[in-house]
Parts: structure tokens; sequence; C-alpha cells
């Protein structure tokens, strides 16, 4: 009889520790990122990588008209013109508009050089960005590098170590990442375009340099608007810009995480020799140290230009980071067990129809 009353309150508390992991993982609502991939007809190979190893966050791929209900309950809007003469709508820009005026949001948004057809997208992110308030902007030109590159000037290999101190935890673990034929970012303040490089604005942060031997080169009208050719000079090739008062973050890049020829996530899985073995790349580490921080904008405003926190703070993104990956392997496993849960359960209830009947015949 005690084994008996033993059995079934073992089959009760399993049953009960089954029915709680499978509320608790229907419960959990994970953080929404959404990639506009404009334009895009096909595979984006690095958006499908990020999408599988980002486990936490909830994806949305959108590749044609931008809408609020892609942006319903999203913290992050990740925009990619994949076609580089599709064009950003009013329609599309006030979607946009009305998602950042609830504030705390994410907006990265991917720029590119004059090079070839490249060349359209200048406009139509710098259009976006003005539109938005935002002073940042893509400069009308390319950005290279001589000796920090996979082979090739045009394939920079941007570098952290400049990264303004405030921002430094968003750098943590992370030395360089690939910018595929960027553009040097400055910013528009008054109408008057400044070069980032030389000089800090309010409220923007500089994250990713070229070498000391960046230079500007020119493919396609107009010009720079603030450097001339042949200069060697470290230039900005991601910056940052925040919105205090509603928590926003704006990021603006001179190249595109994903797409864009080669993205700076993952870039070995379309060029294995050159980017996995030859030029090792942390473009991973740099999208996922973002989204991981924006997250929480309460979090990342809370650290932001905390003197004497940076070491501390780039500890504790690393571990954090380490942590995400044992959760990830955990959380697959998880889910490959989910099938095995409804067995467990199954085999639960056929003990306690074999139990009961036992014990209530002993009692």
């Amino acid at each position: 009889m005690n084994r008996a009353i033993k059995i079934l309150a073992l089959t009760i508390i399993i049953s009960m520790l089954i029915f709680s992991m499978v509320v608790v993982e229907a419960q959990v609502k994970k953080p929404k990122v959404v990639v506009w991939l404009k334009g895009a007809t096909g595979t984006v190979i690095q958006y499908d990588a990020a999408k599988n190893d980002l486990i936490q966050y909830e994806w949305v791929n959108v590749t044609g008209t931008l809408t609020s209900s892609h942006l319903e309950g999203a913290f992050a809007l990740i925009v990619i013109l994949v076609d580089s003469m599709q064009k950003i709508t009013t329609d599309e820009i006030n979607v946009i508009k009305s998602w950042l005026a609830q504030g705390k949001k994410l907006l990265w948004v991917a720029g590119d050089s004059d090079y070839g057809t490249d060349v359209y997208r200048q406009d139509t992110v710098n259009d976006l960005l003005k539109s938005i308030g935002s002073v940042l902007r893509v400069d009308l030109a390319e950005c290279i590098d001589k000796t920090m590159n996979a082979g090739a000037d045009y394939r920079v290999l941007g570098l952290s170590d400049k990264c303004d101190e405030e921002v430094k935890f968003l750098v943590a673990g992370v030395t360089r990442a690939l910018f595929h034929g960027p553009a040097a970012i400055v910013a528009e303040v008054g109408g008057k375009y400044v070069a980032l490089n030389k000089e800090k604005v309010p409220n923007v942060y500089r994250i990713m340099w070229t070498s000391a031997n960046g230079t500007i080169a020119e493919f396609n009208e107009p010009p720079s608007k603030v450097y001339q050719m042949g200069v060697y000079d470290r230039y900005v090739l991601m910056a940052l810009e925040v919105d205090p008062a509603k928590k926003n973050v704006i990021v603006l890049s001179g190249d595109a995480p994903f797409d864009h020829y080669d993205g700076m996530y993952k870039p070995e899985l379309r060029h294995l020799t050159r980017y996995g073995i030859q030029y090792p790349q942390q473009g991973a580490t740099l999208l996922a140290n973002i989204l991981s921080w924006t997250c929480d904008m309460d979090k990342f405003f809370e650290y932001l230009a905390m003197p004497g926190q940076i070491s501390s703070l780039n500890k504790q993104v690393s571990d954090l980071n380490k942590k995400v990956s044992e959760l990830q392997g955990q959380i697959a496993y998880l889910n490959s067990m989910m099938p095995v849960y409804s067995i467990i359960a199954l085999i639960v209830g056929l003990v306690i129809g074999f139990a009961i009947p036992k014990y209530i015949l002993k009692k």
C-alpha cells in the first residue's frame, strides 16, 4: 500500500512538472525582430543563419511593402535594400515614424557605397534617416582600407578599438567585422555635414572604424560632402544615435549585416576559406551584442555613458553571450524533446490508471 501511494505521488509530481514546462514555454514571449529585406526574391543565407542562431528572438522577414502590422510588438527593425533600385515610400516612412513614436525601439539602417548600382541605396537611406529626424548619413562615396582588409581594399575589416568609450559594451568580444564596399558614416547637423572621424556630435556614438590606412574612393557623382580622395585616416563605418526622450536607438552601418553581396553576419557562409580561415570574422557577435542590449532599452540607457564601468560591462556581456549559447543548446534540446513529453504524459496516465485500482484494492 505504501509503495502504491509513493508511485501515485511520483506520477502526480511528474505530471505537474511536465505541465509547468509546457505552460512556461507557451507564456514566454520572445522579443520580435523585423528584418526588412526590401526587394529580396530568394533565400538570404545570412539572415537565415541569424534566425537559426539567435533563437531567443522572434524573427519576421518582410520583402515587400512594410506595414504597421509587421512592426506590431517589435522592438527592432533592420532595413536592408536588397534590390538597390528599391525606394522607400512616404507611407512606409510614416509607418516607421509611428512605430518609433512608441519609444524603446531599435532601427538599424544598412547603408552602402557609391560603387556601381549600390549608389542608388545612398539617397534612399539618407532620405529615410532625414525623414525620421536622425542626423546620421552615409557619405556619398566609398570607404576602403589599404591594409586592414580581407585580400582587397574594398573588403574592409572594421575595427572596434576606437569605439567611443560610452558604448564599448556593444563591442565586447569583437575585434573586427566585415564591411564589404562600405560608405563612411557622417552626420548632417543644421544643414551642415560633419566629418564624424574628426568631430563628435551630441547623442551620436562611433562604434566601428577603419584602420589608419583607410581612405575615400569615388565612383559616381556627387562627390563626398566632407572628405577628399587619397587622404589616409581612420573613418567611421558604424555609428548610433540615441533619442533619450523616447529611448530609441538608430544604428547606421556603412554596409549591411545581411546580403549586399557579403554582409557582416557570418560571411564565411558564402566564402569559407576567405572569411572562415584566412580572415575569421566577428560580425555575428557584433549583431548579437546590439540586439541583446537594445531589446531592453532601460538597461541600455542605464549603462550608456557610465564612467569607469566599461571593463566590468564588457566582462558581463561576454559572460552573457556564453550563457545565451548554453541556453540556446538547452532550448533546442527541449524543443526536440517536446514529442517525448507527450509520450511521457501518456505513460504517466497509464501508470496512474494501473496504480489507482491496485491501491484501492489493497486498501
